[in-house]
């Protein structure tokens, strides 16, 4: 009954974010319009749908303590080969937030900072 549509993120730099996911995933621009006076970028990274767009006039984020918050916790990609992957980001100047590791049999992670300060989940899952 339910299927997955998108995932929406806010970002203090719409523009930067953007440039973020084509750069380092090679996500790609599928619309832009403004949604509430603010930039707002469709993005496909190989059939997943996702919104990128900044804060609307008169918003304000949701805050945590003194600190908005934008974004969601983490983003989850599956990555075919982690050391691979890992290698690929690092020259392209990614940062990790944590190194990749085994946190059991046939699983490996590994988090990269994205922009906004969204964690990047990266899973190479065998077997």
């Amino acid at each position: 009954m339910y299927r997955y549509d998108h995932l929406h993120f806010r970002s203090e730099d719409p523009h930067a974010a953007r440039k973020f996911w084509e750069e380092m995933f090679g996500a790609k621009m599928v619309a832009q319009r403004e949604l509430g006076g603010a930039p707002s970028f469709n993005m496909d990274l190989n059939g997943m749908t996702f919104i990128v767009s900044g804060r609307a006039k008169n918003e304000n984020p949701i805050r945590v303590g003194s600190d908005p918050r934008y974004g969601l916790d983490h983003f989850g990609l599956k990555v075919d080969d982690m050391d691979a992957a890992a290698k690929e980001l690092k020259a392209k100047g990614a940062e990790f937030i944590c190194e990749p590791w085994e946190i059991r049999p046939g699983v490996k992670i590994a988090f990269v900072k994205g922009p906004d300060d969204i964690s990047i989940e990266l899973a190479e899952r065998k077997g």
